[in-house]
């Protein structure tokens, strides 16, 4: 991936984690949504069921997808980038934890909830792990791989709510936050390209007189 796509990915989810935080910071919330979907979900005995949910696909999914993603690193000789864009996935979550979450202070049943630790950790974890890996898959790997990214990172979402720790624009600003976190550390880890070289000038040839 191109480093100005990266870095205008990064721009606008940043820019909208900021923005959806400022707004639920202030009260302003989709209170209806919100609570139509912890209904959907969130009725016992599913809270339960939901909690294993998240614990099952946080920590030991996580661990087993990173490791996955070292020993392919490893074995296509970029055992380095899948470390470095580790990293990004865990500055993602520091940051979800010890700066988005005081700093907007929105709370759910007197926890700070905005954004979702548990959804940022999964999240960026896919994108920075399909990121790393983006050299070396092949189309159809680049498909499946993104496909599997994304429905964890979804369910990961119903699981929080579904356990009532969490609310839909919580796991909003988990996914915009994983996505500008990631994206900025990938572009400015990504090499420049190469400076095209100048096309050689044709020597100039004297006329000769007649």
């Amino acid at each position: 991936m191109s480093r100005a796509r990266l870095s205008v990915i990064a721009v606008v989810s940043l820019l909208a984690t900021a923005l959806l935080g400022l707004a639920v910071s202030r009260g302003h919330t989709a209170f209806q949504l919100d609570r139509n979907v912890i209904h959907l979900l969130g009725r016992p005995p599913e809270v339960h069921l939901w909690e294993h949910v998240a614990d099952f696909l946080g920590a030991p999914v996580i661990a087993a997808v990173v490791i996955a993603s070292l020993v392919l690193g490893a074995f296509r000789r970029i055992l380095l980038r899948v470390g470095v864009f580790a990293g990004f996935g865990a500055a993602a979550f520091v940051i979800s934890e010890h700066i988005a979450k005081p700093a907007v202070g929105e709370r759910f049943f007197g926890e700070l909830s905005f954004p979702s630790g548990n959804v940022t950790a999964v999240c960026a974890t896919a994108v920075a792990m399909w990121i790393a890996l983006y050299p070396v898959l092949g189309k159809w790997a680049r498909s499946i791989t993104f496909v599997f990214g994304a429905a964890w990172t979804c369910l990961m979402s119903a699981a929080v709510v579904g356990a009532i720790w969490h609310t839909p624009l919580d796991c909003i600003g988990s996914v915009l936050l994983s996505l500008g976190v990631v994206t900025a550390g990938a572009a400015i880890y990504q090499p420049k390209p190469a400076p095209v070289p100048p096309a050689p000038s044709e020597p100039v040839r004297l006329m000769e007189r007649v």
